[in-house]
């Protein structure tokens, strides 16, 4: 199958698998996402089995299709591209700076950035690859779009919940003070989101982080890791 032919005939697959979302329905969706892309309304059912299929193609279809689904402007396209791409650990090894700056670029909203970035990489992975992830982490955290620097947030949530290793951790932890006193949701959210996962292997140091930075936390931060903590929920 050449390269051009497997994306067509994937897009081919999300196209006819597609539900029929009512105008009502696609205006909702799109505020919930916080995007003006088209939503088709596929459903995770048929996306997985489209993605177990997805996984017959090459490293170089794949890379191509990924490109394709994140130039779209169909959300359904966006989420199926980021979960194929945290399926591909060929893909992922050879992933730049630059790849992930600018497929991200084209985001618009939470729901856009999470399916790039949520899940993509393991602690080992991370790890495995530390000075480059941790330049990735720290150059997205402070950079003038808002979506890169929730990006340096979402992208550990995954390892720092799978390994207690001190770096993961204390980049971590550097990020959320870069990032503390922002007032966008988007980031807020994404700052209780990594500290609630930090919570998992060490939730008495975040406890402990929570109590020093009261005040200068996200209120909805504190409170949601704090519940996490305390009640093991949400």
């Amino acid at each position: 199958m050449t390269t051009a032919k497997s994306v067509s005939w994937i897009t081919e697959k999300i196209d006819l698998s597609a539900d029929s979302l009512s105008d009502k329905q696609q205006v909702f969706l799109q505020h919930y996402l916080g995007t003006d892309k088209k939503c088709f309304g596929l459903s995770a059912k048929k996306r997985d089995l489209i993605l177990r299929q997805a996984k017959s193609l090459s490293s170089s279809e794949t890379i191509e299709l990924i490109n394709y689904c994140f130039a779209s402007k169909i959300f359904d396209y966006f989420n199926f591209a980021g979960r194929l791409l945290s399926q591909s650990p060929s893909v992922k090894s050879q992933l730049t700076e630059s790849d992930l700056k600018t497929w991200i670029l084209r985001t618009q909203g939470w729901a856009e950035i999470d399916s790039i970035c949520q899940s993509l990489f393991s602690a080992d992975e991370i790890i495995a690859f530390w000075p480059k992830w941790q330049k990735i982490i720290l150059d997205f955290s402070k950079d003038e779009h808002i979506q890169l620097r929730r990006a340096s947030l979402v992208l550990q949530t995954k390892s720092v919940k799978q390994s207690d290793d001190t770096r993961l951790r204390q980049l971590a932890f550097i990020t959320i003070e870069r990032l503390k006193r922002e007032h966008e949701i988007l980031v807020t959210k994404a700052v209780s989101w990594l500290l609630r996962s930090l919570a998992t292997q060490d939730s008495a140091s975040v406890k402990q982080y929570l109590e020093t930075n009261k005040n200068s936390l996200p209120a909805i931060a504190y409170r949601e890791t704090i519940r996490k903590i305390t009640t093991g929920k949400k």
